[in-house]
């Protein structure tokens, strides 16, 4: 029991005795308590198995480990930026599965929010579902809100639902952005997916509240004031 004479607080909500391991008082089923190990957020490990909470959820415990979160500054990370973890076989969000993910090169791509967008060699997941025809290997963050692949460009929109818009006729090659709204590649500027009409591609910059500036003037939300 968590009254023994053996018994270690890990931390708030983990502590172990000499033959069980304790999460919020209950205990953790099958939980080595010699090679227990809490990872961080809800994660914690033996040499066995991966656990979420109190819930066994992967038989690789070896290689259960938390996938790193670079919104996250490496011995600061908070529980809510620890998001998936994984084995050998598969990656984890909590104690689901995501369906179709390779362990070995699932990352997050750093976004605006930081928790929702992530890749692997063949596939981008956006709330850990697969955007469609969108190619992981190739896939990047262009500024905050544009991104591209080897074979298109999209935009995240925002309002009452956030919806992933196509960007065609941008040029891949030179597509690049400036800071959250808009991009530029060699022929436009763009806010969000409309051309800035009139701006200057060698001197325009992003300033900030949707705003940016060139040697021509000031512009707000991609028009010119």
């Amino acid at each position: 029991m968590a009254g023994s004479r053996t018994f270690k607080s890990i931390n708030t909500e983990y502590g172990k005795d000499k033959s069980q391991v304790f999460y919020s008082g209950r205990v953790i089923p099958e939980a080595d308590p010699a090679t227990f190990e809490y990872l961080a957020g809800a994660y914690s490990r033996d040499k066995d198995y991966g656990f979420s909470r109190d819930e066994i959820i992967s038989n690789d415990g070896a290689h259960f480990d938390i996938i790193p979160n670079p919104n996250e500054k490496p011995g600061n990370v908070s529980a809510e930026g620890i998001v998936y973890v994984r084995d050998r076989q598969k990656v984890f969000r909590d104690i689901t599965p995501v369906e179709g993910a390779d362990p070995a090169t699932f990352e997050f791509v750093p976004m605006f929010n930081g928790y929702y967008l992530a890749r692997d060699q063949h596939q981008v997941f956006w709330h850990d579902q697969p955007l469609e025809g969108v190619d992981g290997k190739s896939f990047k963050r262009v500024s905050e809100f544009h991104f591209k692949d080897k074979n298109g460009a999209w935009i995240l929109s925002l309002g009452r639902e956030v919806h992933w818009i196509p960007f065609p006729g941008v040029d891949l090659a030179t597509f690049e952005g400036f800071k959250q709204l808009y991009a530029k590649d060699k022929n436009h500027v763009y806010y969000e997916n409309h051309i800035v009409e009139g701006a200057d591609l060698a001197t325009f910059e992003e300033t900030e509240n949707h705003q940016a500036k060139d040697k021509n003037g000031v512009y707000q939300y991609g028009k010119k004031q």
